[in-house]
């Protein structure tokens, strides 16, 4: 079974942190993801992926089904379950870093057996700060490095070496940067929501992975607001990496079939 790396970088509470480790930590999915329901909220995103839908990413078959005999049919189902079965993965969180030392996620993340790393950024410039963040990261060979709450720019020296996914609590392009949850309840807008996006050189602009979108209510303190939007993301997040994780497979595989066509011709 194929072992899934994973970092996971905070600076604060530490609330995301712990509902990713819980969601994903030693844990085995297949290359599906179920939808989220709620009457709460609406999620986006994973239509492609979900179990009706989803095309593995150990699967190769191109014949369509108009040329394929009954019992020829059959036989491709089971290679199919076979194949799906061998395609599961397992998530493992071999890191939770923080740059900042009093930061309640370190206590999360210890108490849930994640080893824990702080690396300070205050008095260091960001290129300085990220080139010993990368230092760290690289040897690891992540899959994937996930932001939680992680109140940090990069430049393009991290961004470029280390691939990452980042959540926002806003429908973007709508509300970028930190103030995103009360800006987005105090417009007009009848909606509010998280998106889950790649980390790019531009603040909150990656492309989208997925969002969640939630319905305000009428007088709705900000805190009652903030309180769900909080809960829409631990509901998304874990779902959002995992489909981070089988995107990187699927395009590798795709990578891996375009050389093999081309030697071939």
């Amino acid at each position: 079974m194929e072992q899934k790396r994973i970092a996971i970088l905070f600076s604060g509470n530490g609330s995301n942190l712990e509902a990713l480790i819980r969601a994903l930590h030693n844990k085995t999915f297949a290359h599906t993801i179920e939808v989220a329901e709620s009457k709460e909220w609406l999620v986006s995103g994973f239509d492609e992926l979900s179990p009706k839908e989803a095309q593995t990413a150990s699967l190769s078959e191109n014949m369509t089904k108009a040329h394929v005999a009954e019992s020829h049919r059959g036989n491709q189902r089971k290679k199919r379950e076979e194949s799906n079965k061998s395609a599961e993965f397992c998530i493992e969180v071999v890191l939770a870093l923080s740059n900042r030392s009093d930061a309640y996620g370190i206590k999360r993340a210890q108490n849930l057996g994640i080893p824990t790393r702080i690396v300070e950024s205050q008095g260091k410039s960001r290129e300085a700060f990220d080139q010993e963040l990368v230092g760290i990261l690289k040897p690891l060979r992540l899959d994937l490095c996930v932001f939680a709450g992680f109140m940090r720019i990069l430049t393009p020296l991290f961004i470029r070496q280390i691939p990452s996914i980042n959540i926002h609590p806003s429908l973007l392009p709508l509300f970028k940067g930190a103030k995103g949850i009360a800006e987005s309840w105090s417009s007009p807008m009848k909606v509010g929501g998280v998106s889950v996006h790649y980390v790019s050189e531009e603040v909150d602009s990656g492309e989208i992975i997925a969002q969640g979108v939630l319905c305000k209510r009428h007088k709705e303190s900000l805190e009652s607001y903030t309180e769900r939007i909080h809960a829409l993301e631990h509901a998304i997040y874990p779902r959002a990496v995992r489909k981070a994780l089988i995107l990187q497979d699927l395009k590798r595989d795709s990578d891996k079939q375009e050389s093999i066509t081309k030697v071939v011709q």
